[in-house]
C-alpha cells in the first residue's frame, strides 16, 4: 500500500518553525534588550560628518551602545541632537563628557563618553531633563577648522601672488632676460673668469703670508716690556686714585681763584666807569694817558694771572704727592696776591684822583704873619 505525504501539513510546520525562530530572535534581542538599555541625548555644535544611525557609542574605549536617532535642533540649526541607547549597567554621571570621534581613513564616526567621578551624582536617563549631554569639540573638528583656515589663507596668499605677478609681469620678464644675458656673458668670458679666480687665489696666498708675518711680529714682541708698561699704568692709576682728595682740593682752589677773578673784573669795570666819568671832566682829560697805562698794566696783570692759573691746572695733571702740596702753596700765594689787588682796586674805587695824580699836599696853615 503506497503512503501519500501531506504536503500541506509539512508546509504549515515549516512556516511555524520559521516564525518561532523570528519570535525567539526578536524576544532575545528586542524585548529583553529594551529592558536593559537607557536613553540619553547628546548635543553637538557644528558638523557630525561620519555619524549615522547605528554608530557605536564608547565609554572609555568600551562599546556600550549605539546611536538610534539624529535630528537637527529646531531652535538652533547649528546644533545636532543625537539619541543614544546604552546598557543600563553603565549609568552615566553628571560630569561625564561626550565628543565625536572620526576615523581618518574610513571616515566612520562614533560617540565617545569620557570620565565621570565615582562620587559624582548620577545622570538620569530620558525623559529626565538631565539626560542631555553637551558634547565638546573633537580633535577632528579642530583639525577640519584649522584646515579650512589654512586653505583660506593659502588661497588668499596665492591670489596676492598672482596679482603681484600680473602687475609686475613686464619687470619679471625683463629680470629673466637680464639674467639670461648675464649668464651668456659669463659663459662667453669664462677664460677671464678663470683668470680672476686664479688672481683671487693668489691674493688669498698673499693674505695668508701676511698673516704669518704678523704672527711672527707679535711673537717677537717682548712680553716682559708689555707687562711692565701695563704695571706702570696700573701703578699710576692707583697713585692718582690715592691722591684723589688732593686733586679735588686743588680743583676747588682753582675754582675759587676763578670766582675771585670774576669779582675782580666786575670791580675793574666799576673803576673804569668812574674813571670815564672823571675823564669827561675838564680836569681829567689830561690824565687820560695815565689811566690808559694803568688799564694796560691791570690787563697785563690779569693775563699773567690767567697764564699762572693755566700752569697750575696743567701741574695738577702732572704732579701728585709733594707736587700737590707745592701747588697748594702756590695757590695760597695767588690768593694773597689777589687780596692785594682787591685792596688796591677798592682804594682806587674810593679815590680815583689819588690813583691818577698822587696824594695831595697838606693845606698850609695861616698864622696871620707875612
Amino acid at each position: 500500500m503506497e503512503t501519500r505525504a501531506n504536503y500541506a501539513l509539512i508546509g504549515i510546520f515549516t512556516l511555524a518553525v520559521i516564525a518561532a525562530g523570528f519570535l525567539f530572535v526578536y524576544w532575545f534581542s528586542g524585548l529583553q534588550g529594551a529592558g536593559r538599555r537607557v536613553t540619553y541625548n547628546v548635543v553637538f555644535t557644528g558638523s557630525v560628518s561620519g555619524l549615522g544611525l547605528g554608530s557605536p557609542v564608547y565609554f572609555n574605549g568600551i562599546r556600550i551602545g549605539e546611536v538610534t536617532k539624529i535630528d537637527i535642533d529646531p531652535t538652533d540649526f547649528r546644533r545636532v541632537i543625537t539619541t543614544i541607547q546604552v546598557d543600563s549597567s553603565n549609568r552615566l554621571r553628571v560630569d561625564t563628557k561626550a565628543r565625536l570621534d572620526v576615523q581618518l581613513l574610513s571616515g566612520v564616526g562614533s560617540i565617545s563618553l569620557i570620565g565621570g567621578a565615582a562620587d559624582a551624582a548620577e545622570r538620569l536617563p530620558c525623559p529626565s531633563p538631565s539626560c542631555t549631554i553637551t558634547a565638546e569639540r573633537s580633535d577632528f573638528q579642530d583639525l577640519l577648522d584649522s584646515t579650512r583656515v589654512l586653505a583660506r589663507n593659502a588661497n588668499d596668499t596665492l591670489e596676492k601672488i598672482n596679482a603681484l605677478i600680473d602687475q609686475n609681469q613686464q619687470s619679471i620678464t625683463d629680470s629673466v632676460q637680464n639674467l639670461g644675458r648675464f649668464t651668456k656673458a659669463l659663459g662667453d668670458n669664462s677664460p677671464g673668469v678663470d683668470k680672476f679666480l686664479a688672481s683671487v687665489g693668489g691674493a688669498a696666498d698673499q693674505v695668508q703670508a701676511l698673516a704669518g708675518n704678523l704672527d711672527s711680529i707679535v711673537k717677537d714682541v717682548d712680553r716682559k716690556k708689555v707687562t711692565r708698561i701695563v704695571d706702570n699704568a696700573d701703578r699710576f692709576m692707583g697713585a692718582l686714585g690715592a691722591s684723589s682728595t688732593d686733586v679735588e682740593k686743588s680743583v676747588k682752589n682753582v675754582t675759587s681763584i676763578t670766582a675771585k677773578l670774576d669779582r675782580a673784573s666786575d670791580q675793574i669795570e666799576g673803576v673804569l666807569k668812574a674813571a670815564q666819568g672823571f675823564l669827561s671832566s675838564p680836569d681829567g682829560k689830561g690824565a687820560f694817558q695815565q689811566v690808559a697805562e694803568a688799564a694796560r698794566s691791570i690787563k697785563i696783570l690779569a693775563d699773567n694771572l690767567d697764564k699762572r692759573t693755566a700752569e697750575i691746572t696743567v701741574g695738577i695733571n702732572r704732579f701728585t704727592g709733594t707736587g700737590l702740596r707745592e701747588f697748594t702753596g702756590l695757590a695760597t700765594d695767588g690768593q694773597r696776591t689777589l687780596g692785594e689787588i682787591n685792596r688796591v682796586l677798592r682804594n682806587v674805587d674810593r679815590n680815583p684822583q689819588q690813583f691818577i695824580f698822587g696824594g695831595k699836599p697838606p693845606i698850609p696853615e695861616y698864622n696871620g704873619r707875612r
